[in-house]
């Protein structure tokens, strides 16, 4: 399975909310509080350099999402990476086998987001300390129509992942 997306900074949310329901996109869901622990390996730093361990903990019912995700690979500004996932149904739990198998919590940070249907792609508006985020994710061949139907052709595309953000905003 592969993840190919495109990730593009925004000062206007509620602009593409708005383009959303005008282009008849569903709201999907609303996450008002999801945080990410991204972990690497305490006998070996360089194990995960270009892939993602994290483990995404969601609302207060204890449950997550466990992903690893590949070395990313970049075509036209698109993002593609192999990623695997699965559902946790206790998120303290895996985050106590992780521990035991030798990794530790390398960075943590939280969000809102709010995922869309649009044509089949999944559209996430993201709000984060450090800046607002459009992701469209899909067919890599739906992704710069829908791109340019949002009105975000002349975004700026972000290339780093949310955790290279967050590291330089937090200053690591």
């Amino acid at each position: 399975m592969y993840e190919t997306e495109v990730k593009l900074r925004t000062d206007d949310l509620e602009g593409v909310r708005h383009r959303l329901r005008e282009l008849g996109a569903r709201l999907k869901e609303r996450v008002e509080d999801e945080t990410d622990l991204l972990w690497r390996s305490v006998t070996d730093p360089e194990a995960l350099k270009k892939q993602v361990l994290r483990l995404r903990l969601v609302g207060e019912n204890g449950a997550g999402m466990l992903t690893w995700k590949g070395a990313p690979e970049f075509e036209r500004g698109v993002k593609k990476r192999e990623e695997r996932q699965t559902f946790v149904k206790d998120a303290s739990a895996m985050r106590e086998i992780l521990t035991r198998l030798g990794y530790e919590v390398s960075l943590e940070f939280s969000k809102s987001r709010e995922y869309w249907d649009l044509r089949g792609l999944t559209i996430s508006l993201d709000e984060l300390p450090f800046g607002s985020y459009v992701e469209v994710e899909g067919e890599a061949s739906q992704i710069e129509r829908a791109v340019s139907d949002l009105g975000l052709e002349g975004a700026e595309r972000v290339e780093e992942g949310y955790p290279q953000l967050a590291a330089r905003w937090l200053g690591k």
